[in-house]
């Protein structure tokens, strides 16, 4: 059944960053995985005391949500952004950005496609900057330039109109070209505007700020030593808040960013919960939720995660919460 929820609208001033982000019961770190669970998700436990979240407030395919398509349209996925009471919802196969009405209403003329293009985008992050002048920010993980791979980073106006594209100052080769940004988050610091970008291969955090002409490279941030993901697919800020999510440990972090360096400390790991084979949230041992890909902040005790369509080597039971939309408390 598809579960509505009510959600109190944040003010832009209050998002002071985004997310272009619990204590039910222990996870056992015993728990065996089925057979069926692939590489994909066998690491599920590897964060010592992660605790499991409840099941969804709320969650639907994105398609439902759309007038218009059917389960034949895919929507990879890749980053979400809350603001005033809408999710916007980047998919790394459409240049078209989702704006989703909060309480998720099937079929609905409240939740629209904006901006313009076609083809995959390659768009794996979107944040929001509600100073001065409001923007949005979507990154392309990696693109050919000057004969290496760099993040580029889209900027948009506060209706989803594109502006301009400036490069990251950070490079990949050929080899790690796809485990490159995978999640950006807005920063305003002394007056000025940084972004974070998290590498999907290492889990470093790269602080970048920008210039006229491009975002430059200010320095890495390494994460606690406790953080050990197979893979980071997003980043969020929210105050001094960071959460970072990882789809193959189908597993949220939440740490906190100081104020006066560019440092994350501390951190609590969140299990995502596992239910049946047919998809039923704690019915069974199942790892359901393997391909989250966003996150992002509602309030200080929910997030919203999106996810990608899963793949074929994937369990076929991932499939009921791919292209989705989720909505989690955080204990």
């Amino acid at each position: 059944m598809h579960n509505k929820i009510v959600i109190t609208t944040l003010s832009a001033a209050v998002l002071l960053a985004s997310c272009s982000k619990k204590e039910v019961a222990s996870l056992q770190n015993t728990t065996a995985l089925t057979t069926a669970d692939n590489t994909k998700v066998k690491h599920a436990a590897k964060i010592n005391g992660a605790t499991v979240l409840g099941a969804p407030v709320a969650e639907d395919k994105v398609y439902k949500l759309l007038q218009g398509y059917d389960h034949t349209d895919d929507f990879e996925a890749s980053g979400v952004q809350y603001l005033n009471g809408y999710f916007y919802v980047v998919f790394d196969n459409r240049y078209k950005i989702a704006k989703i009405k909060s309480t998720l209403p099937e079929n609905s003329n409240q939740n629209s496609l904006l901006s313009s293009g076609s083809g995959d985008s390659g768009f794996e992050g979107i944040t929001y900057d509600s100073e001065n002048t409001p923007h949005y920010f979507v990154v392309e993980e990696a693109v050919a330039h000057n004969g290496a791979y760099q993040p580029r980073i889209r900027q948009y106006d506060a209706n989803m109109n594109y502006q301009e594209s400036m490069w990251a100052d950070y490079t990949f080769t050929d080899a790690n070209k796809n485990k490159a940004f995978e999640g950006v988050a807005w920063v305003y610091r002394g007056g000025e505007d940084y972004i974070l970008g998290l590498v999907e291969g290492t889990g470093k955090v790269v602080v970048l700020h920008k210039t006229n002409s491009k975002w430059e490279f200010i320095q890495e941030i390494t994460l606690p030593a406790s953080v050990t993901f197979n893979d980071y697919s997003d980043i969020c800020v929210y105050g001094n808040k960071v959460a970072i999510t990882s789809q193959e440990d189908s597993q949220l972090w939440i740490g906190t960013l100081s104020t006066t360096s560019w440092s994350i400390t501390g951190g609590t790991a969140y299990e995502f919960p596992k239910g049946s084979i047919d998809g039923v949230v704690g019915a069974g041992n199942y790892v359901l939720y393997g391909n989250i890909e966003g996150v992002s902040f509602l309030n200080d005790n929910q997030i919203v995660v999106v996810s990608d369509k899963a793949k074929n080597d994937q369990p076929s039971y991932q499939q009921y919460k791919d292209q989705s939309v989720h909505v989690f408390n955080i204990p």
